[in-house]
C-alpha cells in the first residue's frame, strides 16, 4: 500500500490499517518520561508504544516474558556511541507492502526512553526491507541506544524527526524496533545476561507520512 502524504496518526486503541505488531504495542494517549514529564502526542490524541515499560515486578523483570520479542539475533553499533551490543527482547512495529517511489521522503516522529543503565545498552532502530533481497532499501539504522543518552545526562530523548529520502523505487516493508541491550565486552559473547531482559525501554511512534 502507498502510504498517504497526510500523516499516519494512532488515534484508536487498535493499530491503523496495514500495521501490525510483535511483542507488546499499544497506542496511548500519554506515558510518563523517566525524566519526569508526562509525554503527549506530537499529533493527534494518540501515539503507538513499542514495549511495556510498566508491565515489570519489583525486581523491575517483566511479568510475563513470553509476551515479549525476542531479540537476541540483533547486533548493532551506534555510528554515535560506537559501543557493540546484542539485543535481549523488545517489540516491534511492521507495515508491510509499502511502496514509496524515487524521491520521496518518508518522515516520522519518535521518542525513545530507557530505565536501565550500562552496561545494558537498550536501543531503538529503524529499517526499510525490500521485498526482493537485491532491491533498494534502508538497513538496519540505530536511532539510539542508552549509552548516547547518557552520554547527554538524560534518559528520554524527546520528540524527535527522522527522514529517510528514497533515491530509488522502493516496494517492502518498514519495521521500527525497540529491544533491551547489553553492550559486547567480550567478542565470544553469543546470548545477554538475564539482566539485560530487566527495565524495558519504549520507542513511541506518531506522525508517520510520506512527503513529495
Amino acid at each position: 500500500m502507498p502510504l498517504p502524504s497526510k500523516a499516519v496518526s494512532f488515534e484508536r486503541a487498535a493499530l491503523p490499517a496495514g500495521f501490525k505488531a510483535e511483542g507488546m504495542v499499544k497506542t496511548r494517549q500519554s506515558i510518563k518520561s523517566p525524566d519526569g514529564p508526562i509525554v503527549d502526542p506530537i499529533s493527534g490524541q494518540r501515539f503507538v508504544c513499542l514495549d511495556d515499560p510498566d508491565d515489570i515486578d519489583a525486581r523491575r523483570m517483566r511479568n510475563d516474558p513470553a509476551k515479549a520479542l525476542l531479540l537476541t539475533h540483533l547486533r548493532i553499533v551506534s555510528p554515535r556511541s560506537g559501543l557493540p551490543t546484542i539485543g535481549a527482547d523488545g517489540a516491534k512495529l511492521i507495515c508491510r507492502d509499502v511502496q514509496i517511489k524515487k524521491g520521496k521522503r518518508l518522515v516520522f516522529a519518535w521518542h525513545f526512553m530507557v530505565w536501565g543503565d550500562l552496561p545494558w545498552n537498550d536501543f531503538a532502530c529503524f529499517e526499510a526491507i525490500p521485498d526482493y533481497q537485491d532491491d533498494y532499501g534502508l538497513s538496519l539504522h540505530v536511532l539510539m541506544d542508552l549509552a548516547e543518552l547518557a552520554n547527554g545526562g538524560a534518559r528520554a530523548s524527546g520528540w524527535r524527526l527522522s527522514t529517510w529520502t528514497a533515491n530509488a523505487d522502493f516496494s517492502g516493508t518498514l519495521e521500527w524496533t525497540v529491544a533491551n541491550g547489553q553492550v559486547i565486552n567480550d567478542p565470544t559473547l553469543m546470548q545477554p545476561a538475564v539482566e539485560a531482559f530487566s527495565n524495558p525501554p519504549a520507542l513511541l511512534i506518531d506522525d508517520i507520512r510520506v512527503l513529495g
